[in-house]
């Protein structure tokens, strides 16, 4: 079960704990959802707080094939921690950074003629042929090549001998959206994202592998899962909104599995308690008069660990 709470136990009164087996379980429920497409953990963030070594570790064992990270920094902290799988940098690397994407096997997203540039030249420097990913930006319009510039800047991925075409990838804005609009604009983005494909294919640049599905796209866009998915918060297991709960226990994928684990828990000890008699108002806001005589825990978290006096259970001052 998870990390060590805490460094110096008896010091601090108040931890979050990291469940490595429920991200091995989540693992392999999306890579079951997901099938034949691969699964790639994204952990970019030190995964998302959660600490991104042992939890690569963990989502490889559950039966991830890839890693994603934002910035080549992270990516190097999974090769200095001795991690050997492919890891996909989300964002294109700066040209003074693709000599270490080079240097650590790590894989590019490349989207513009610049990057593709300075992939080729370090590359080429390092005497190797790097893979590379090409991003298409089908209407989120966060990065990515338009649709129409893809097939140049393939192009010259191609023609660089120090390069290699592995795969062509987009990002879904609105796959967790209930509403009309939000399904209909995914559809419009999933089809922008296979017309592309086909121009290029029809080129003579038929991608080797495509993928476009977060965690929202894998559970509710099944037409989305292609070779492969890219889960955050489903791995941490949350489901990217309330209302996916229902859809991904009605996958028949997983009939009769265990659904998503919550991977982190916020624990916390109680340091006192005493007796207080009934109409006594304790802690801020005075906001709940106590009916009876009652005994109150006092319970040392708030503010500095995340959680706001809002968020208390109705009832229960903070």
């Amino acid at each position: 079960m998870g990390e060590t709470p805490h460094r110096y136990p008896g010091l601090r009164p108040t931890w979050a704990e990291i469940d490595l087996a429920a991200v091995r379980h989540n693992a392999r429920l999306l890579k079951r959802l997901a099938a034949p497409a691969a699964l790639c953990a994204v952990v970019k963030a030190d995964a998302y707080g959660h600490g991104s070594v042992p939890v690569a570790r963990a989502a490889l064992e559950g039966g991830a094939a890839w890693l994603a990270v934002a910035l080549v920094e992270e990516g190097v902290i999974l090769r200095d921690a001795g991690i050997v799988a492919p890891v996909l940098v989300l964002s294109e690397p700066t040209p003074e950074a693709m000599a270490v994407v080079v240097e650590r096997g790590l894989t590019p997203t490349l989207y513009t003629p610049h990057g593709a540039d300075a992939a080729a030249r370090a590359a080429a420097a390092a005497a190797t042929v790097l893979e590379v990913h090409v991003k298409v930006d089908t209407g989120m319009h966060r990065v990515g090549a338009h649709p129409a510039d893809v097939a140049s800047l393939v192009g010259a991925v191609d023609a660089a001998p120090s390069l290699h075409f592995a795969a062509l990838w987009t990002h879904l804005a609105v796959a967790d959206g209930a509403a009309d609009e939000d399904r209909v604009f995914t559809a419009e983005q999933l089809s922008v994202f296979d017309a592309t494909r086909v121009s290029l294919a029809s080129a003579g640049f038929d991608p080797p592998m495509v993928h476009a599905a977060n965690s929202a796209g894998v559970i509710a866009f099944p037409t989305a899962r292609l070779d492969m998915v890219r889960c955050g918060i489903a791995l941490y297991g949350v489901v990217p909104t309330p209302a996916m709960g229902p859809v991904l226990s009605d996958d028949p994928a997983l009939a009769g599995a265990e659904l998503l684990r919550p991977v982190l828990s916020l624990r916390s000890t109680v340091s006192l308690v005493r007796p207080l008699g009934a109409g006594e108002r304790p802690s801020y806001g005075r906001r709940l008069p106590l009916a009876e005589r009652s005994l109150v825990a006092t319970v040392p978290i708030g503010y500095a660990d995340g959680v706001r006096g809002a968020t208390a259970p109705r009832g229960v001052p903070c």
